[in-house]
């Protein structure tokens, strides 16, 4: 049975760039049989997180979060796709992931992918990210997938520039990068069908 991810875009700025880097992502997840919830906060237009899915009225939940709500609950995995901000990962992420806790996320795995437009690829924001995804449950993998230059790298489709350089080396890691977090769900998901710690 293939695995579902969520690959979580963390931008809503004009002229984005970090949608290239999630829909390369998205690709290279199909390519190895995983079935993706594309995630994008733009598209979604949820409101500033102010209170939790599960403390929110049943009349007060929109059709977006309720969408949102189901596509985690059926997540095997997560790919948190981030820009950095001030040396940070965007707040776009965390508006939206503070929206959920428990069920959705916990004992289930995460994978940090980070862009820039300049040669670091955002793994400052990235690095981050490691502490906060763990206060919700999820399990982050070693491996971090960095696009530096990315509006050098990639074309807005996702696919890999032609000459770009780089352009082995990123099919190389974002390959390998795939595969630690397909292991690590399916790793999860075994020893969670044998029964939960408690918590």
């Amino acid at each position: 049975m293939p695995f579902t991810v969520s690959v979580i875009l963390g931008s809503i700025r004009p002229g984005r760039q970090g949608i290239r880097a999630a829909k390369h992502i998205q690709g290279v997840l199909e390519s190895q049989g995983a079935n993706v919830h594309f995630i994008d906060p733009e598209v979604l237009n949820l409101p500033l997180f102010a209170v939790r899915y599960d403390y929110t009225p049943a009349e007060h939940r929109t059709p977006a979060l309720n969408e949102v709500f189901a596509k985690f609950t059926e997540s095997d995995a997560f790919v948190i796709v981030t820009p950095e901000y001030n040396h940070a990962y965007s707040p776009v992420i965390s508006s939206l992931m503070n929206y959920f806790y428990h069920d959705e996320y916990y004992y289930k795995v995460a994978g940090i992918a980070s862009y820039s437009m300049g040669p670091f690829g955002g793994q400052r924001g990235a690095i981050q990210l490691r502490p906060y995804l763990g206060e919700l449950g999820l399990v982050s993998i070693p491996k971090l997938l960095a696009y530096p230059i990315i509006q050098a790298l990639l074309n807005e489709d996702g696919t890999v520039l032609s000459g770009a350089a780089g352009a082995g080396s990123i099919a190389e890691s974002s390959s390998a990068f795939v595969t630690e977090l397909l292991w690590y769900a399916k790793a999860l998901k075994t020893a969670v069908a044998g029964g939960k710690p408690i918590n």
